[in-house]
């Protein structure tokens, strides 16, 4: 040991050795093996026997904390060792290095043959390979150990070679790889002091595990390409396995392994990889797409991504492939197929509710641009189907009934299959606007039509009424948003509102006021004022009835419920002429008379066509309560005079004062149908003015009270669908000009198309650009707006 090793070493504490044991085992390995009769460096080590020479003692003073009120001092001696030998070999010779070297190099033989080589002791080639180290030899310890690693590596390539590559490749080369991956671990536990000391700092590999593998990789994968013959019998085994048979997954999850730790996975097989898969399901793709159901094919390709995503990365692949493998995998099955799916399966799915498909289709669609295509094939979907349900005068009657179904199973796609997309749902509100205002005022008719079936009391089945609740209107309502022609629906379901209060058929006010709430909410209050002036009428109306009980309460009257009304809210009907019975003229002067007393200068106008009576009528298996209409009720008076079995039709027509047509369709109501109040004599169901009438005394009915149809006479004739769309014509009219004048004042000059557009985006109902240009003639006629002097097409307001 060197002088300035030994002055390294110079504080020690007392009792501890002066020498490291593992030096003095080397000297003693040293002087019995070295031939060379110069001086070892064992000569130089202390012996047991030998003195210790102390070049001096300095006493340190160690400091305590306070012990009492003293403080303590320790005194510790300073130890400082000298070379006992100053003779002594300062490095080794080649010689000594090579009868050194000679049991690791056995060492490392013995590891690579597997022979188990119990003669040499593990421990003492470490340690000699340590001394070896530290006498500075490290880089020659380092070419040595590497010379022999890579004498073995060619050794392994042989043998790989010995047999035609595509004979068990990858099982040998797993075998290989998997037996040298050992000895590595073997050796680097035995070259520890070089694995940290020297390889680490000084070369390029971090461990001698590395350096084994990275000559692996150099000598033999890289050779004549060698890695790509390797990655591509992956590549063959993976499709195998994609055809459905069974592969040794865990040779492939070894390969791969091999692969990535040398650094081939990312920049060689991966790329590779994707190229075979994207080539690989291009073609299944295109074989698949041509045979069986679209369904069939959406979840072969399902299946397949999940395969690919979950099973194959689970098995062998790294999770750094997976988004890059769906990517590739949902490309060529779905997104280049896309089109043909659409065009030979969607409307199949949609119409057959096909959720799961359509389901999973959209979530596979999801990453893609594709999806506009999905949308798109939805949209027009939508309007192909409404077409249908719209454009049949035929389907009239069940329009919207066909409707809310409609709506109903798209609401249910939606939300299962589409995850209630907004897209999806802009996409469906604007495909029912386009097919639902293809029929002009129509649908809005019909749906205020509907809606009044429903908030009025059904005339059949009495015994079990259908239930309505807010739900189930909310979705009627729904379709209203739909209707551009708002206002003929308003004009509708005016005229039958009027009719559920005055004839006191509604059902219940709390729906009636659910709807006008919602109404309010979609149109703003404007649109439901008369509306809501209407019910005002009624509770007034009630209050007036109460005033009239306590008016001469010494003349007799019936009980009488009388709503008036104020002719410029309520819609208008036509009246209707008949003789009443002598007590309901009574009843009706006393009420005039009360009311002008209490307002005086009004005039009332009796509208019978629109009143009701609740009759007491007897019949051989009891007493009906049987309401009626007012006319209706005159005509049964007439058979309370037993003396008249039988009334002819020109009988009763010359005592009521109604016109031919009026009554014939309140005989109708009375002798037709499931209530037969009174028999025809002729046994038809059409009725003349031939026809004579008898009282059906036998009449049955499972209920208590009997409501009459009312008579065709009073539900909407054609005229008075004329004269709803006559007065929704006009408005629209006052509304256009409106909307000009408004225009106008604001932008002073504007030239045609500019106004045309104007209108267009402003006016909330469907409008004509003939109508337009009549009304803008008729403005100018009346000197609202005027033609610009130098371009007829613009107009300038006039102030």
């Amino acid at each position: 040991m060197s002088k300035s090793t030994s002055k390294g070493l110079k504080k020690r504490k007392m009792g501890s050795s002066p020498v490291d044991p593992t030096q003095r085992r080397l000297d003693r390995f040293l002087s019995t093996s070295s031939p060379s009769p110069s001086p070892s460096p064992s000569s130089s080590t202390l012996s047991k026997n030998e003195p210790m020479q102390i070049d001096s003692v300095v006493p340190i003073i160690k400091k305590n904390p306070m012990l009492g009120t003293y403080r303590q001092q320790i005194i510790l001696p300073k130890i400082t060792i000298a070379d006992a030998d100053p003779l002594r070999q300062t490095e080794l010779t080649d010689l000594n290095f090579e009868n050194c070297w000679s049991m690791p190099k056995k060492l490392i033989l013995s590891i690579f043959s597997t022979d188990n080589f119990n003669r040499i002791n593990y421990i003492t080639a470490s340690q000699i390979s340590q001394s070896l180290c530290r006498f500075g030899k490290s880089e020659k310890v380092y070419k040595s150990l590497k010379e022999e690693i890579e004498n073995h590596i060619q050794e392994i390539k042989k043998s790989l070679l010995s047999k035609p590559l595509n004979v068990d490749l990858l099982a040998r080369l797993n075998t290989h790889w998997d037996t040298f991956c050992q000895q590595l671990t073997i050796i680097r536990t035995v070259f520890m002091e070089l694995d940290r000391y020297y390889i680490l700092p000084n070369t390029k590999y971090k461990s001698i595990s590395q350096l084994g593998k990275d000559l692996f990789s150099e000598v033999i994968m890289e050779k004549d390409d060698f890695h790509h013959v390797v990655i591509s019998e992956v590549i063959h085994q993976i499709k195998i396995e994609r055809d459905g048979s069974k592969i040794n997954i865990r040779l492939i999850q070894d390969i791969l392994r091999m692969l990535t730790e040398q650094s081939y996975y990312k920049s060689e097989f991966e790329p590779r990889f994707l190229e075979s898969t994207r080539l690989y399901y291009k073609e299944e793709a295109n074989r698949r797409i041509s045979y069986g159901t679209i369904p069939e094919y959406i979840h072969h390709a399902a299946g397949r991504r999940t395969q690919e995503s979950e099973e194959r990365v689970k098995n062998y692949l790294s999770m750094d492939t997976k988004q890059a493998l769906i990517a590739v995998v949902v490309d060529k099955l779905v997104y280049a197929k896309t089109e043909t799916i659409i065009q030979k399966g969607f409307d199949t799915m949609m119409e057959n509710d096909m959720y799961e498909p359509l389901k999973i289709f959209y979530e596979l669609l999801q990453q893609s641009p594709k999806m506009s295509l999905l949308r798109t094939a939805f949209g027009e979907f939508l309007r192909e189907e409404g077409m249908k349900i719209i454009k049949d005068p035929k389907n009239d009657p069940t329009m919207i009934t066909s409707l809310l179904v409609f709506k109903s199973k798209i609401d249910k796609i939606l939300k299962t299959c589409f995850n209630d997309d907004v897209t999806f749902i802009n996409a469906l509100k604007e495909s029912f606007e386009q097919f639902i205002n293809t029929r002009g005022n129509k649908p809005a008719e019909l749906l205020a039509k509907h809606l009044d079936s429903k908030l009025k009391i059904p005339v059949k089945r009495q015994r079990f009424p259908e239930i309505v609740d807010t739900i189930s209107l909310d979705s009627i309502l729904t379709l209203f948003r739909y209707i551009q022609t708002k206002d003929a629906f308003e004009a509708y379901f005016k005229r039958f509102l009027a009719k559920r209060l005055l004839m006191d058929r509604s059902a219940s006010s709390d729906l009636e006021n659910h709807v006008l709430v919602n109404l309010k909410a979609e149109c703003g209050p404007e649109f439901t004022k008369n509306l809501e002036n209407m019910f005002k009428d009624i509770q007034i109306s009630l209050d007036l009835s109460k005033d009239f009980k306590e008016y001469k309460p010494e003349k007799p009257r019936p009980s009488m419920s009388i709503k008036v009304i104020a002719q410029a809210t309520w819609p208008s009907y036509s009246l209707l002429d008949i003789k009443l019975p002598a007590n309901m003229m009574a009843s009706q002067k006393l009420f005039e008379n009360f009311y002008v007393n209490k307002f005086n200068g009004r005039k009332l106008v009796w509208q019978n066509r629109l009143s009701s009576c609740s009759i007491i009528a007897n019949f051989s298996r009891g007493r009906k309560e049987v309401i009626a209409s007012l006319a209706q009720a005159v005509i049964l008076f007439m058979f309370n005079d037993a003396s008249k079995k039988s009334l002819t039709f020109t009988k009763i027509q010359s005592l009521t004062g109604l016109t031919k047509n009026d009554l014939i369709g309140l005989l109708t109501s009375l002798s037709t149908g499931s209530y037969k109040i009174i028999l025809n004599s002729s046994g038809k169901d059409e009725v003349t003015s031939n026809d004579s009438f008898v009282y059906n005394f036998d009449f049955e009915s499972a209920n208590s009270k009997v409501r009459i149809p009312p008579a065709a006479s009073i539900e909407p004739t054609k005229d008075e669908e004329k004269d709803v769309e006559k007065k929704v014509h006009i408005s629209r009219q006052h509304q256009l000009e409106a909307a000009i004048v408004r225009i106008m004042k604001g932008k002073k000059t504007l030239s045609h198309n500019a106004l045309v557009d104007e209108l267009f985006k402003e006016l909330k109902y469907p409008v004509q650009a003939d109508d337009i240009k009549k009304r803008i003639e008729s403005l100018i006629d009346r000197d609202y707006i005027i033609r610009d002097t130098k371009d007829r097409s613009t107009y300038v307001y006039q102030i």
